[in-house]
C-alpha cells in the first residue's frame, strides 16, 4: 500500500521553466515501487510493498531540505518494511541532481549523517544525474585528517548512461522517464525535433496496456511538463495521440478532470466535446422521429400532404414515404 501525496500543478504549462525538481518529486511519489524496481532492483526485491510506503519528507525540512533552497534537487524521504517477517525499517534517500557541482559528494554526506543522527536506521542513499554533460567531481566523499579517516559512497545513476535503444525495449514504467529526460536534453532548441520525440514516446506508454491508467497518467505528466511543446504543436499532439488512447484503452480510460497533464486534459475535452455532440445528435434524431408519428398521425386523419408539410416541416418527400408507408 502506497500513501497518496498530493502536489501542486505547475503554473503556466508554456511559459514557466521545467520544474524537473517537482516533476521528479511528484513521479517518485506516485510510482514509487516502479522507481525502486527500475533503479535498485536487487533491493525492490527486498521490500515488502503490502505495508505502507512512507514518505518522511516533511518531517525532516527544517533539518536537512530547508537548507538546499535554490537548488534544483529533488529529496524524497521513504521508510519501507522488508520482506521476512520483521518490523525492520529502511530509509532511502533520493537526489535528483540537474546540474554538475562540485560539493554534491560532500552534501549527500551531510544529509546521510543528519538522516542517521535523526533516526539511527539503516538507509539507502541514491542519487539520480539528469545532467547531459559529464561531471568531473567525485562520486563519493572522502575525508582524512592525521589519521581520522572517512569514506561514504552511494548509488549514482546517471540518465546520460542509459542506452536508448534498451530503453525503448524495456518493460520498465521508469524506462520511459529516463527517456523523457534524455529526449528533452536532446531537443533544447529544436521544437519539431522534440515534437517527434514525444509523440514516439507517448505511443509506446499507451501500447503498454500492462500498466494502469493510474500509471499511465502519471507519466503522461512527467513526459507532458518535462518536453513542453509551443502550443499549435501541443494541440496537434492531443489530437494524434486522442483515437490512439481511445482505440488501445479499450474502455479503459474512465477519464476524469483531476490531475491531467495538458495532453490528457486536452483528450478529456476532446471526448466530453465528442459525447455532447453525439448528444445533441441523438436529441435531433429523437426529434425527427417525434415529428414523424405527428405526421403519421395527422395522414391517418386525412389531412393533405401539403398541409402536414407546412406544419411538421418535414420534406414533402418524407411525407408521401410515410403515406405510402400507412397504405401497406
Amino acid at each position: 500500500m502506497v500513501v497518496a501525496k498530493v502536489f501542486e500543478k505547475p503554473a503556466g504549462y508554456e511559459k514557466a521553466p521545467v520544474d524537473q525538481d517537482g516533476l521528479w518529486k511528484k513521479v517518485i511519489g506516485e510510482l514509487f515501487e516502479d522507481f525502486l524496481l527500475f533503479f535498485a532492483p536487487k533491493f525492490h526485491a527486498q521490500v515488502d510493498f503490502r505495508k505502507e510506503v512512507d514518505f518522511l519528507d516533511k518531517e525532516l525540512y527544517k533539518e536537512v531540505i530547508e537548507e538546499k533552497k535554490g537548488l534544483r534537487i529533488a529529496d524524497q524521504i521513504v521508510k519501507v518494511h522488508l520482506n521476512g517477517g520483521k518490523e525492520k525499517w529502511v530509509l532511502v534517500h533520493v537526489e535528483v541532481q540537474s546540474e554538475n557541482q562540485e560539493d554534491f559528494a560532500k552534501r549527500m554526506f551531510q544529509y546521510f549523517y543528519r538522516i542517521y543522527d535523526r533516526f539511527e536506521q539503516e538507509i539507502m542513499a541514491l542519487a539520480i544525474m539528469t545532467s547531459p554533460s559529464k561531471s568531473e567531481y567525485a562520486e563519493q566523499f572522502d575525508y582524512s585528517f592525521y589519521g581520522t579517516e572517512l569514506y561514504y559512497a552511494y548509488t549514482n545513476c546517471k540518465t546520460e548512461d542509459y542506452d536508448n535503444e534498451q530503453l525503448e525495449q524495456s518493460d520498465k514504467i521508469f524506462s520511459k522517464i529516463i527517456l523523457a529526460v534524455k529526449y528533452m536534453n536532446a531537443t533544447k532548441d529544436d521544437a519539431d525535433k522534440r515534437y517527434a520525440f514525444k509523440e514516439k514516446l507517448l505511443r509506446s506508454v499507451i501500447k503498454d496496456l500492462g500498466h494502469s491508467f493510474t500509471t499511465l497518467r502519471a507519466v503522461f505528466y512527467f513526459i507532458d511538463y518535462m518536453m513542453r511543446l509551443p502550443e499549435e504543436l501541443s494541440k496537434q499532439m492531443t489530437a494524434i495521440i486522442q483515437p490512439i488512447l481511445t482505440k488501445e484503452a479499450k474502455g479503459m480510460v474512465q477519464f476524469n478532470n483531476e490531475d491531467l497533464s495538458p495532453t490528457l486534459a486536452g483528450i478529456f475535452e476532446l471526448e466530453r466535446e465528442e459525447g455532447r455532440e453525439e448528444g445533441r445528435e441523438e436529441g435531433r434524431e429523437e426529434g425527427r422521429e417525434g415529428i414523424k408519428e405527428i405526421a403519421r398521425a395527422l395522414l391517418a386523419d386525412s389531412m393533405p400532404v401539403e398541409s402536414i408539410v407546412r406544419i411538421t416541416k418535414l420534406q414533402l418527400e418524407e411525407v408521401e414515404a410515410l403515406r405510402d408507408e400507412l397504405k401497406h
